[in-house]
Formats: C-alpha cells, sequence, structure tokens
C-alpha cells in the first residue's frame, strides 16, 4: 500500500502554502458575475473573460459586514455607480484557503477609479463602433410628423415619469393617443426588455406616428444601464423619430447621443410634443386665413371679369345687329330705286315681273334676317361657354377654398378647445369653473373645469 495522508493534512498544507506565499494583499482586476448580500456581507463572483467572451478564470469572493458597508458608500460616492454585476473593478484582496470551505478571496479595499475609467472607455468604444458604423445620425435625419399624436412608450408602468408624461399632455388642448410598451428601464433586464419593446412596435409601425422612451429620477448608475449598444443601434435605424427623457441635464446616454432628440425629464419630452402641435395648429390657422383671402380676392378679380366681358359681349352684339339693319336698308333702297327704274322704263315687263321681283325682296330678305339671327345664336353660345368656364373656374376656386377649411381636419379626427369663443392654448389660461367647448367634427362637447 502506497504512503497517504488524509485530506485535511493535504489541506493544511495547501492553507499554509497559500499563507507563506500570499502573506501580503494582492491587487486584481475583474468582472462582477454575480453579487448578492447576505446579513450585510457582499458575496460575489469575479471573472476573467478572454477577447472572444468566454470565461478563463473564477473566484469566489467576500466582503464582510465591517468592511463592506465603508467600501460601498465609497465607490458609489465616486463612480455614481452601484456595486453589481457586469462592472470590472480593481480591488486589493487577501488570498484564502480554509481547510472545510475552500480557496476565496476576502475583498479589503478597493479602487473606484478604475471602474470610472472602464465605465467610460467602454462608452467611448460604443460611441466610437456606431460612429464608423454609420448610424449615430440616422434616426435625426427622419421627417418629424407634422401632427404627432400617436405616441408608442416604452417605460415602466409603475414609473412615476410615465405619469408626468401622461398628465402633461392631458393638461394641452390637444388630443394624443398613448400606448405603453413595458420594459425595465433600469437594472440589468433593461437592455433586453427596451430591445424587445422597439421590436414589438416596429410590428406596427404603420400605427404610430413616433416613439418615446422616458424614466423618472434615478440616480446617475441607473442611467448607465442605456449606455447600450445594443439599445443604441435600435434606436439609431429605427423607422420612427425617438425621443429620449431618460436623463439629467448634464448626463447623456448613449442611446440618447442616437435618438432624434434627447430631453432631460419625461415632462419636457411632453412639452415638447406639445410645442409642435402648437405649431402645426397656427400654420393650420395661418393657411386657413391666406386661403380666405386668396379666394375672396379671385371670386372679386373674375366678377369685375365676368361684368366687364358681359358688357363687351352687349355692344359686340348690338353693333353688328345695326350694322346689318344699315345694310338692309340700303338694300332695300337699292331695290325700290332700282324698280322704279325699270318700271319707267319697262312698264309693261313690271308687271310681268313684279311678283317675282317681290318673291325674290322676301327671301333676300329672310335670308339675310336667317344669316343675323344664326350670328346672334352664335354670339349668345359663345357668351355663354365663356361664362359657363369663367363660372367653372370660380367653383374650383370655391372648392379650394372649401378644402382649406379646418372642418376638414376635424373629419380627421382632429379637435381643438375654445374658452369663449377664443382657441384655448394652454392649460395655464383655464381656472376652476371656466366653462369649455371641445369642437369635434359631429358637434361641441361643453366642459366644466374642475382641476
Amino acid at each position: 500500500m502506497p504512503n497517504y495522508i488524509s485530506l485535511s493534512e493535504l489541506n493544511v498544507k495547501v492553507r499554509e502554502t497559500v499563507e507563506n506565499t500570499f502573506s501580503d494583499r494582492v491587487y486584481i482586476a475583474a468582472e462582477i458575475s454575480e453579487l448578492r448580500e447576505n446579513r450585510g456581507h457582499a458575496y460575489l463572483e469575479l471573472m476573467e473573460k478572454n477577447e472572444d467572451d468566454t470565461v478563463k478564470a473564477k473566484a469566489g469572493a467576500v466582503i464582510w459586514a465591517r468592511t463592506y458597508g465603508m467600501l460601498k458608500s465609497y465607490f458609489e460616492s465616486n463612480t455614481g455607480r452601484r456595486l453589481e454585476a457586469g462592472l470590472k473593478i480593481l480591488v486589493a484582496v487577501r488570498v484564502v484557503f480554509h481547510e472545510v470551505y475552500g480557496y476565496r478571496l476576502n475583498i479589503i479595499d478597493i479602487d473606484p477609479s478604475y471602474t470610472v475609467g472602464e465605465i467610460e472607455r467602454k462608452r467611448i468604444l460604443i460611441l466610437k463602433r456606431l460612429e464608423e458604423e454609420g448610424v449615430t445620425e440616422m434616426n435625426k435625419e427622419l421627417d418629424f410628423p407634422l401632427v404627432p399624436q400617436r405616441i408608442a412608450v416604452i417605460s415602466s408602468d409603475t414609473a412615476a415619469g410615465f405619469g408626468d408624461f401622461k398628465n402633461q399632455l392631458d393638461k394641452s388642448p390637444f388630443r394624443f393617443e398613448i400606448k405603453l410598451f413595458k420594459a425595465a428601464v433600469q437594472g440589468e433586464e433593461t437592455e433586453k426588455s427596451v430591445v424587445e419593446a422597439l421590436e414589438m412596435i416596429f410590428k406596427e409601425e404603420d400605427s404610430f406616428d413616433l416613439v418615446v422612451i422616458i424614466r423618472g429620477g434615478g440616480s446617475k448608475s441607473d442611467l448607465s444601464w442605456f449606455d447600450s449598444y445594443k439599445i443604441a443601434v435600435n434606436i439609431a435605424q429605427f423607422p420612427l423619430p425617438v425621443l429620449t427623457g431618460i436623463g439629467h441635464e448634464r448626463d447623456k446616454s448613449v442611446s440618447d447621443v442616437t435618438a432624434y432628440a434627447s430631453l432631460n425629464t419625461p415632462t419636457a419630452v411632453a412639452e415638447f410634443l406639445i410645442d409642435k402641435m402648437t405649431e402645426f395648429y397656427n400654420l393650420l390657422d395661418n393657411s386657413a386665413e391666406y386661403f380666405y383671402r386668396l379666394t375672396k380676392d379671385i371670386l372679386s378679380d373674375n366678377k369685375v371679369y365676368l361684368s366687364d366681358l358681359s358688357n363687351d359681349l352687349k355692344f359686340a352684339v348690338n353693333r353688328i345687329v345695326s350694322e346689318k339693319k344699315r345694310e338692309i336698308d340700303l338694300l332695300g333702297s337699292e331695290y325700290i330705286h332700282k324698280i322704279k327704274e325699270y318700271g319707267n322704263n319697262n312698264l309693261n315687263l313690271l308687271s310681268e315681273y313684279a311678283e317675282k321681283l317681290r318673291t325674290s325682296i322676301k327671301l333676300k330678305l329672310r335670308n339675310e334676317f336667317t344669316e343675323i339671327e344664326m350670328l346672334k345664336v352664335k354670339l349668345k353660345t359663345e357668351a355663354f361657354r365663356i361664362i359657363k368656364d369663367e363660372k367653372h373656374h370660380i367653383e374650383l376656386a370655391e372648392q379650394k377654398n372649401k378644402l382649406s377649411d379646418p372642418s376638414h381636419l376635424l373629419k380627421a379626427g382632429y379637435s381643438y378647445t375654445l374658452k369663449n369663443g377664443k382657441l384655448l392654448r394652454s392649460a395655464e389660461d383655464a381656472i376652476n369653473g371656466d366653462f369649455i367647448e371641445t369642437v369635434l367634427f359631429d358637434g361641441k362637447i361643453r366642459s366644466e373645469v374642475k382641476n
């Protein structure tokens, strides 16, 4: 039988070797793959990855309660981030081997500057990758809808920011259609759930005018979940404009950079949309006034033109009739003269041809009168045609004027609110007890302001 030692003896030798080899603290850099708290202690799993993202090394670690509270506060105040899975950290550890519990690292100190540098380095690399792929400005280059009323919202249904966003829109005189696509807006599920929400909206693209991503207040560390390549590239390439209200005044995430526009808060996003609707209403109001004046001028000009044309036609007809009458009178006088002359020279023939001459004169006169009547009919027909054409032009102008009437827009589902007969442009212009009217296509709704 070969010589052997017990397991405990082996473990003691391993512990002594570890203690002799790592008698002092050791600084290591690693990524937190798991962190859980229990009775004030923090239990971590640290790992190191290869370039292809496969795991190269793993080790369990612990921060005892007497150290954890201090290190946690120190780390968060210097980085703006919580200690959590996914972070790269530089820590001072003591290497421990216990005969029963095995190999473990006791963390006794942490360097926040290393983590800050890694976070910023990661953010810079993502931005550089987006720029190299040429997608950073893609969403910004989309045409913003003239009437941004149908809104797809990505947010948590319990987020205060979502409530603020809805309340701000409800105060406006405009009607907005909102559909919520639930997603986590902080924590490890943020990237996955936001991308899934965008994919769901893409399937209903024709039902929306734009997308809004919002979250309530939070720390700078919460904002870092949107420093995600997947979220940013999906926003950049989305076929609808994307507005973000996830950051603070001085902090912008990578997702904010690729969005059509980034606003500080959900309320600011709502105000942005209300301003766009106000711009459209003002444009509509100005256009209606312009077309009304233009149509009025066209009608006035055409009435003058038709009046002048009618007078010209009357004058022309009267002139032609007068000329024809003079020609007939001259012709009659000429025939009477010839008859007398012929009668004096040929009394015998006069009686013979008297009837023929009388018939000939009647026929000639009848032909002349027929020609005059035909000319009158032609002139009358031409006059009616010109008047009909001008009337058609006037009808077209009136039709354009009707099409520019705001009532057509009301038929499309829009509405506006009046107070004392005037447009209510801001909720601040209404007070409790006021009566207001909401004008729809098929009627008006009279309401009393309660709140």
